[in-house]
């Protein structure tokens, strides 16, 4: 019984290697994807063969494609980076493991010493996305770095810069491919708004979800000071913000929800109010996430796949916690049996306590 799936070598389908016994990719908010390929190993004309397979060499681009609904959708492309090989003597029982990554991490290879200037973050990181013949879903910033004031400077890979100026915007940077390999990389704060993708479900009738855990912590920051100097004008830029920017993935904030105000401070190089506001409300987004929660569902079960960076909308969990969620990251595991998703999740509020109910509907 085969494991459902297409494994592309080099862009060219090889149906050989898709009859591993296991397959997992590990997807998570802006963070390279890796997979991993499993397979079994025996003694063949007197050599392990697998073992100096080329198409499983260092480099070789792999593709993994999933049908789902007869369209095929692409979990991850990338080159192998490593293999771990487990020998029994005799040859029987022996396996390998395969594994690589996105193409990110082609990005995370050499150390790059340059100077930005009259440029803005979205500017310099459109510009090292093209480099790597990537098409650029990029969000617009729009603080400049000039010459002769703060220019913009990276000493280090292209993939640390990029995420470096990612965390300060309050976005992530990560890269997909659609099933003809076409490759994009993102460069996005999270899209809160709009229609969930999909609905996880628990305690109704036909549930896609067989249990849900859920861990707040409401020890985090709700606001931020920060005060700079403008080194031409000598006056002070402001960088306080009293709130989070980001939209609410429920109806209470953290901040209403403990009825107080919790500070941090941030200190950084800025030529203006704007850019000093953008830093603070990068530092914010990353604290919002106060609220986590992880559950594990099938492509059987759920009738699709599940994505970071997705919105997914929680039925059954009480009228507190159930609503919508950010998809924070997704295992896929792979075998005969099952496609498994392994799915964690983040919010950023929660509803108000209503009266009666679950969500309406339990069983």
């Amino acid at each position: 019984m085969g494991l459902g799936i297409i494994i592309t070598v080099n862009g060219a389908p090889d149906a050989e290697l898709a009859q591993a016994s296991r397959v997992e990719v590990y997807e998570k908010l802006g963070e390279t994807t890796h997979f991993n390929i499993y397979y079994p190993e025996d003694i063949s004309d007197g050599d392990l063969n697998r073992l100096k397979d080329n198409r499983l060499g260092p480099g070789a681009v792999i593709s993994i494609l999933a049908d789902v609904n007869d369209t095929q959708e692409c979990l991850v492309k990338g080159p192998i980076y490593s293999q771990q090989i487990h020998l029994e003597h005799g040859g029987e029982g022996s396996s390998v493991l395969v594994k690589g990554a996105d193409t990110s991490i082609t990005m995370d290879r050499v150390f790059q010493s340059v100077v930005w200037t009259d440029v803005t973050d979205s500017d310099a990181v459109t510009s090292i996305f093209g480099n790597y013949g990537l098409a650029a879903d990029v969000f617009t910033t729009s603080a400049r770095h000039l010459e002769n004031k703060h220019s913009l400077v990276q000493r280090e890979s292209d993939l640390r810069f990029i995420r470096r100026l990612a965390r300060r915007n309050g976005c992530y940077c990560w890269i997909t491919s659609d099933a003809a390999g076409m490759e994009t990389a993102h460069f996005k704060q999270p899209q809160l708004e709009g229609e969930p993708v999909a609905e996880l479900s628990i305690n109704f009738q036909s549930p896609n979800i067989q249990s849900f855990d859920i861990n707040w912590n409401t020890e985090r920051p709700t606001s931020v000071e920060g005060l700079q100097l403008d080194l031409n004008t000598k006056n002070d830029l402001d960088g306080q913000l009293a709130q989070t920017p980001q939209s609410l993935l429920g109806t209470l904030s953290l901040q209403a929800i403990t009825g107080d105000v919790r500070t941090m401070q941030v200190s950084a190089p800025a030529d203006d109010a704007g850019n000093l506001q953008a830093r603070s409300q990068g530092a914010l987004m990353e604290a919002d996430w106060f609220i986590q929660a992880s559950c594990r569902t099938s492509l059987h079960q759920f009738g699709k796949l599940l994505h970071a960076h997705t919105i997914v909308n929680v039925k059954g969990a009480g009228s507190r916690h159930s609503g919508k969620y950010l998809v924070a990251a997704v295992r896929h595991i792979i075998d005969p049996s099952a496609h498994v998703m392994e799915v964690k999740l983040v919010r950023n509020g929660w509803e108000e306590a209503a009266a009666g109910g679950i969500g309406g509907g339990i069983f």
